[in-house]
């Protein structure tokens, strides 16, 4: 049956009346809030219509502005989980150091042990870990791979006896670079271990 024009019209009138409404919305700015476990300081601000946009919005923040630190190289990655009074509560959700900076960590004269491992934390959350390791002097080719062996069951372990937010706060206050430096300074001398990236896959 073919519709009449009066039909039509209110259609396209119904249509017209909800676009101005939504014209008339206007944007707001909404606080993005850290999480309690750093001090839930406002990390920024987002404008939008409603604050259940913010949902999945991600944020990285340098740990000199959590008072983590004071290496503005090292950033933390925050994503809005929740909305709250009208807030958006974040969750940490990784670590890592711009390029820039982990390119200075590797010297002439030194061997570079570079990896990037998938694994699974405690509360069987997966991640994604990336490491630099620099050795004190060149390491030969069949000395490397059980130096490398031997990181890799150390990283397997120490990711997967904590949760997620205690490996990422270990993390952060560098006592997790500090053990596996020591660690691995009895299997090989070391000059220096980054964890250049750190972060939920």
């Amino acid at each position: 049956m073919a519709k009449s024009k009066k039909e039509g019209k209110t259609k396209k009138e119904v249509k017209r009346k909800t676009n101005i409404v939504l014209k008339k919305k206007k944007k707001k700015w909404v606080s993005i809030l850290a999480p309690k476990n750093f001090g839930g300081k406002e990390l920024g601000e987002s404008l939008v219509i409603d604050s259940q946009e913010l949902k999945g919005k991600r944020l990285k923040i340098s740990l000199s502005h959590l008072n983590k630190g004071k290496n503005p190289n090292i950033k933390a990655i925050f994503e809005v989980k929740n909305i709250v009074e009208g807030n958006g509560i974040c969750e940490a959700v990784g670590y890592y150091i711009l390029n820039s900076y982990a390119r200075r960590i590797v010297k002439k004269g030194k061997s570079k042990i570079s990896k990037t491992l998938k694994l699974k934390t405690k509360d069987d959350i997966n991640v994604v870990l990336k490491v630099v390791m620099i050795t004190r002097k060149k390491i030969t080719r069949g000395r490397s791979r059980y130096v490398d062996d031997e990181l890799n069951k150390f990283l397997i372990e120490k990711i997967g006896k904590n949760s997620f937010d205690q490996n990422l706060d270990s993390i952060m206050n560098y006592s997790f670079q500090k053990n596996v430096k020591e660690h691995m300074k009895k299997v090989y001398p070391v000059g220096g271990f980054e964890i250049t990236t750190f972060k939920k896959a």
